[in-house]
């Protein structure tokens, strides 16, 4: 034994301005760990230990010192202890020799080494015991009078430090479970999570942004605006700017950035505002999902032979270019051409249906290459078809249709080594102002229709109507 220790367990007044050097030095802003050590270091021993119940009777155990020393040592030791002493009241424990063999198995190097100790119960609640300190040292000592008188001051200056202590730690523990799961969830979920600075810069960017836009976070900072990799518009990029920056949108909005192979995604973003005046920007990619219902919407607009328009689809559209017109000047007109495809039944009788399909989309091919883009093309039957031609003449409309027949002349439908020229009647209104309706259209455009057929087919007659 060493003469320091010597002076410390055997003169009380020593041991009194050990103590009182170490208390300065022992805080509960220190970890459990960090206290024991500074005890060993105080007093020479070669273990110290801790075990302190928390409110809900959870047990935690820390061990310092040169000697390694397991909770399940700890455990059989004061179980064995206790189990001992049940029956007598003590407050202070000590042992003067041998301490190893009570605590440590054979195999163990302090079975041997760890000669004397002193065991105190920690009791900050009334006389409800809530854990024991140990301390233990390799030299036996036949009187430990001074150290437990010491040991038990100790303990008893720094009882609630230990459950502060304890009650911070378990809480840091509970605290980075919770933020290791909410890691997890930013990491993995299946949500676009970032943020940018006010200089625009990404601070913020998860596993799920990687993977819709193609862009790691540095691979953006390595750019003056990594916005402009996603908003090529000035204009959009400033509003999105504003958003992720300054003025956040609580709602879910709709952006349409730009991921880095140039696709166009659409993006359901909303902003939210954190405590810190940052901006955490939430967002799903529903791409895929604008996808399928425009597929869907066209489906249920389109014709599924010709592409065209089908019946419903194409006179909505003439009730929207009547809606239109009735806003417009009275000089401003639109065309409405009906088609019928001739002699369209002795197609399929002599070339087969499968031609008679090819015959009307053939057909549809060649009205949409000389149309123009606002153009709106419908099948209204089994061989007839609706144009409507916004601010469009009936002049133009019949030139229209004259180059139609020429067109079905020169470009004949191919079958095989064979060829079938089509032909059609068609009947035109031009509309001029307010005051028509859907129907009435409907029946002068047929009834035109109507008066191209009897005059020998392969016909257009023209129907103007002025109100």
């Amino acid at each position: 034994m060493n003469e320091s220790y010597r002076e410390i367990v055997n003169d009380s007044t020593v041991a009194l301005r050990t103590l009182a050097k170490l208390m300065p030095q022992l805080s509960s802003q220190s970890t459990l760990l960090e206290l024991l050590e500074t005890i060993n270091h105080a007093f020479g021993a070669r273990l110290s230990w801790i075990t302190v119940d928390d409110e809900n009777g959870l047990q935690q155990i820390v061990s310092a010192g040169e000697l390694t020393c397991h909770s399940l040592e700890v455990g059989n030791f004061l179980a064995s202890t206790l189990l001992q002493r049940h029956h007598r009241a003590w407050r202070v424990i000590y042992w003067k020799d041998n301490m190893g063999k009570h605590l440590f198995s054979e195999r163990h190097p302090g079975y041997t080494q760890l000669q004397s100790g002193v065991l105190c119960k920690i009791t900050p609640h009334g006389h409800l015991c809530s854990g024991y300190f140990f301390l233990g040292f390799s030299d036996p000592q036949t009187p430990l009078s001074v150290l437990k008188d010491i040991v038990v001051i100790l303990v008893e200056k720094l009882k609630d430090y230990f459950v502060e202590i304890i009650a911070r730690e378990r809480t840091a523990i509970e605290m980075q479970r919770v933020v290791t799961q909410y890691q997890t969830l930013f990491e993995r979920a299946p949500v676009l999570m970032n943020s940018f600075d006010r200089r625009s810069r990404c601070v913020l960017w998860n596993a799920e942004c990687e993977k819709v836009f193609g862009w790691k976070m540095a691979e953006l900072n390595e750019h003056a605006d990594p916005l402009a990799l996603f908003y090529p518009d000035p204009e959009v990029r400033r509003r999105v700017r504003e958003s992720v920056n300054t003025v956040p949108l609580n709602d879910m909005y709709e952006w349409h950035p730009v991921r880095r192979d140039g696709a166009q995604l659409t993006i359901l973003w909303s902003n939210i505002l954190l405590p810190d005046g940052s901006i955490l920007n939430i967002g799903l990619d529903i791409t895929e999902r604008k996808r399928v219902e425009k597929q869907l919407e066209k489906k249920a607009t389109t014709d599924d032979l010709t592409g065209c328009f089908n019946r419903s689809a194409i006179l909505q559209q003439l009730t929207t270019a009547l809606e239109v017109s009735h806003g417009l000047a009275a000089e401003t007109p639109f065309c409405v051409v009906m088609f019928d495809l001739d002699f369209f039944k002795q197609i399929n009788d002599q070339w087969g249906h499968l031609v008679g399909d090819r015959a009307l989309v053939h057909f549809c091919e060649r009205i949409r290459e000389m149309t123009p883009a606002d153009a709106a093309l419908g099948r209204v039957g089994g061989e007839e078809f609706l144009l409507l031609m916004p601010g469009t003449h009936s002049d133009a409309a019949l030139q229209l249709s004259l180059m139609l027949h020429q067109t079905l002349l020169t470009r004949p439908l191919q079958v095989g080594t064979r060829a079938l020229t089509l032909s059609f009647s068609a009947g035109i209104v031009e509309v001029m102002g307010g005051g028509h309706d859907t129907s009435s259209l409907l029946i002068r455009a047929d009834k035109a229709l109507y008066d191209a057929k009897r005059a020998g087919r392969g016909k257009t007659i023209v129907a103007v109507d002025y109100l």
